[in-house]
Parts: C-alpha cells; structure tokens; sequence
C-alpha cells in the first residue's frame, strides 16, 4: 500500500424501503454516484450509476489507503456487494478488489467506548450493542462537522435518491461532492489535531 490516501463517498439510487432486506440489502440499494478525493493528486473524481462506473470505482481504489465515514459497513457494500469480506484489519474486499479502509466513524467509536483490541469486526458489533451511547444527533457526520470544524454538508443523504430519480444529477454530484470534501477535512483536522468534537460537544482524543 502506498502513502498516499484517498476519501470516497456514495450515494444510491433507491431508499432502504424501496428494495426487499432494507438495510441488509445496501448493494440492492444501487450506486447513483460516488465522488472520490487524490492526496497524490488533489484532484477529485466522479463516478455515475452505471454498472461499469461501479466497476471502475472498484478499480479506482483497488489496493490503496481508503478514507470514509462509515464506510466499512454502508459504502463498501454498496461498491463490493453485501457479502464482501472485512478482515480485522480494515480491509474490505470481494473476491476481485479490496482497499484498507480507515474508517472515521469505526476509529471514534474505538476511543469513545475505550476498545483496545485489533479487530474490526469485533468493534463493529460492540459498538452496535452500546445502546446506552446510541443517542441521536451525537455521533453522526453532520453535527461532528459542525462541532469540529464549523462547516456543512449540504443536505441528506437520503435526497440523493430522490435528486436521481428526479434526473437532477448536477446537484446529486455537488451533494456527494460535498460530502467527500468534508469527510476529506475532518481527516486532515484529526490527523493533525488529534481530536474531533462530536454533537453533545464531548471531545474524542486520538
């Protein structure tokens, strides 16, 4: 793996509601677009709904250091498909491409819950069974943007499927944009401070 890194966000053609297994069937959800940010070359690069652009965003980030917001367990599936494979390391992958994937979310909850163990996986489900800590608005990307760096994302993530159907793919590429540019800054923030503040303006160290 090289040094260099890459941050990636996708959005999806349809609702949980609208494809049979709801949330257990992320792949089925579709990929509408996805937006992906270079350190080696501070460039961005955009990827449609077509199958092949699902495959060449697999390409794209095949073998390198992946940066995402929880997309260990929402994005990777929506690229590799719900059975892809998530080693305890952090890479993700199906049988053809694989990334290790520095998960924002994944890392915050290793230090808010304290786990000192190597296996992602193992995080993943503890990390779902800390109901006491699941409160709404405190851990999600939105008010930890807000809280860390004063800046916006600008929507929700579910108007991306309506912006698709409704064809109006400039402004679904300038949401997923965004979204990938925030995640891009709250990694450079914590790489370098060491620290976010999430929405009930409790410090995470790192």
């Amino acid at each position: 793996m090289s040094q260099d890194f890459m941050v990636y966000d996708v959005e999806t053609k349809k609702l949980p509601d609208e494809v049979d297994g709801g949330w257990n069937n992320v792949y089925g959800l579709g990929m509408s677009s996805a937006v992906v940010w270079a350190s080696k070359t501070n460039q961005y690069y955009f990827f449609g709904p077509d199958d092949s652009d699902r495959e060449r965003l697999a390409k794209f980030l095949n073998n390198q250091n992946v940066i995402t917001f929880n997309g260990i367990t929402f994005d990777s599936k929506v690229v590799l498909g719900n059975d892809r494979i998530i080693e305890p390391s952090g890479v993700t992958k199906n049988d053809k491409y694989g990334w290790k994937n520095i998960d924002i979310f994944l890392e915050m909850w290793k230090h808010v819950i304290g786990y000192k163990g190597t296996d992602i996986n193992e995080l993943i489900e503890l990390q779902k069974n800390r109901k006491d800590l699941h409160r709404k608005g405190v851990y999600n990307l939105d008010s930890i943007l807000w809280n860390t760096l004063r800046i916006q994302k600008n929507g929700n993530g579910l108007d991306a499927p309506k912006l698709f159907k409704e064809n109006k793919i400039r402004e679904l590429f300038e949401y997923n944009l965004q979204d990938t540019r925030c995640e891009r800054d709250l990694y450079l923030f914590i790489k370098r401070h060491r620290y976010l503040v999430n929405g009930n303006y409790d410090v995470v160290t790192f």
